[in-house]
């Protein structure tokens, strides 16, 4: 059928043959030419304990990294010592003499101040979480290092920040003397909840 047959109202305009910039006048350009799709939204309740835990360690790597301004400087062959508050004396006599083998450990040797930091943060988080009681940090004497025994003494300083450490004390010399620590770790959660197993059942 040609296009006179057509009926009046389907009919071809009569500017059919009218150049395209005329039949676009009036349209405005699309600002994008992809699909926007909405993402799911994660559970409020979940999304906020995920943004809680980001904040918390990020506080937690401020404070325990950069907090060294009351940091006290040792001597490459002091004996470096501590506890909490509470620990008992022959837990910590045991602690001293060597008598609990150390599980885990890391030698800092050959890394920067913040490289050794990080991995003593990590053993010790890695520690606590298995229910791993003792561990040995081999920091060197630093008779050599300017000042004297910096990473000795950053060391000492970390630990008694972190809250998962319930004591440290100089290894015996068949473990590093000096330029080793023994550090004791509070129970982990796994072995509290065992623990609380243990006497409800007595009682």
């Amino acid at each position: 059928m040609s296009a006179n047959s057509l009926p009046p109202d389907e009919l071809p305009d009569q500017d059919t043959h009218g150049s395209f910039s005329d039949f676009i006048q009036g349209v405005k350009k699309i600002k994008s030419n992809t699909v926007e799709h909405k993402k799911p939204l994660m559970d409020p309740k979940i999304s906020q304990m995920l943004k809680d835990r980001c904040t918390e360690e990020n506080k937690e790597e401020e404070l325990d990294f950069f907090s060294t301004a009351n940091m006290e400087f040792v001597d490459p062959l002091d004996t470096i010592s501590y506890k909490t508050a509470g620990l008992q004396f022959g837990v910590m006599r045991k602690l001293k003499a060597g008598e609990y083998f150390p599980q885990l450990g890391v030698d800092l040797h050959n890394n920067t101040i913040e490289q050794a930091y990080k991995k003593v943060r990590k053993l010790v988080i890695k520690a606590y979480r298995e229910d791993v009681r003792c561990i040995i940090i081999v920091h060197g004497k630093g008779e050599f290092s300017t000042p004297k025994a910096l990473l000795k003494s950053y060391v000492a300083h970390w630990l008694k920040m972190m809250p998962e450490v319930l004591a440290y004390h100089t290894a015996m010399p068949y473990h590093g003397d000096k330029g080793a620590t023994y550090v004791l770790i509070k129970k982990g959660e796994g072995s509290r909840l065992e623990t609380r197993e243990i006497h409800s059942k007595r009682n």
